[in-house]
């Protein structure tokens, strides 16, 4: 007698009764993918997730840089965007986003703004210059006395200041989405190797492709599951019968 499994019956009846199950089903399939994707090994996005919530300022790791430096913030400042040439993830680390300690960013000598932004506060702290580390969606800088703000860094859009009660403890009072979405683009998806944005969107494809088919052919199948299981049970019954 023909067995259909109950995690298939569960599915169809889902993708058969339900076009929002088969939406949810797809969206998680597709974060999956996009995930392994972009991080193969999770642990450096874990790890700068930690990091992002818990700025690792490291005043030790840069003592050598903070001895041949004044105590004049703005050559600081100055000194940390030099020394740290800016470039993404991708060509550094080889993925969109990662959160370096003060160590790897003084050692790789290249990083976004989150690495320039911990090495000006780094050294800030070994020379004991009063600083502020302020974070919005799409940038990270310090402030201090004297300083001269250059368009991104707008503390109304600051979500996060040192001291200030962590995240979201500011609330932004400007939030320009298209830049937001612009610099994110500019940074993340176009460093991104050609080949990964052609794996990432055939699997998307195949995805979509397979969460409008999938109800169908789970249809199908336990149509003749249940065909096969009905004949069985007559031809058993046939056979009882002489």
């Amino acid at each position: 007698m023909a067995i259909i499994h109950p995690l298939m019956k569960h599915l169809a009846t889902m993708a058969r009764r339900s076009p929002q199950g088969r939406r949810i089903l797809a969206l998680a399939a597709m974060l999956v993918w996009i995930g392994l994707v972009l991080y193969p090994n999770p642990f450096p996005l874990w790890q700068s997730v930690d990091r992002l919530m818990h700025p690792p300022v490291d005043p030790a790791a840069a003592e050598t840089l903070a001895a041949q430096l004044p105590d004049d913030p703005v050559l600081i400042d100055a000194f940390s965007r030099d020394y740290i040439r800016y470039e993404s993830a991708w060509s550094i680390y080889g993925m969109p986003w990662y959160f370096p300690s003060v160590a790897e960013a003084i050692e790789d000598g290249a990083g976004d703004c989150q690495a320039q932004a911990l090495v000006a506060a780094s050294i800030f702290e070994a020379k004991g210059v009063p600083y502020t580390l302020n974070y919005s969606f799409d940038h990270v800088w310090v402030d201090y006395e004297g300083k001269q703000l250059t368009s991104l860094e707008d503390p109304a859009q600051s979500i996060m200041a040192s001291g200030e009660g962590g995240w979201l403890a500011l609330m932004p009072s400007h939030l320009p989405l298209a830049e937001i979405v612009e610099q994110r683009m500019r940074f993340h998806w176009l460093p991104m190797p050609l080949e990964r944005k052609l794996l990432l969107e055939l699997g998307v494809i195949v995805i979509l492709f397979w969460a409008e088919s999938l109800p169908q052919a789970l249809r199908t199948r336990i149509s003749g599951a249940r065909t096969a299981e009905a004949r069985g049970t007559r031809a058993a019954g046939t056979g009882l019968g002489q």
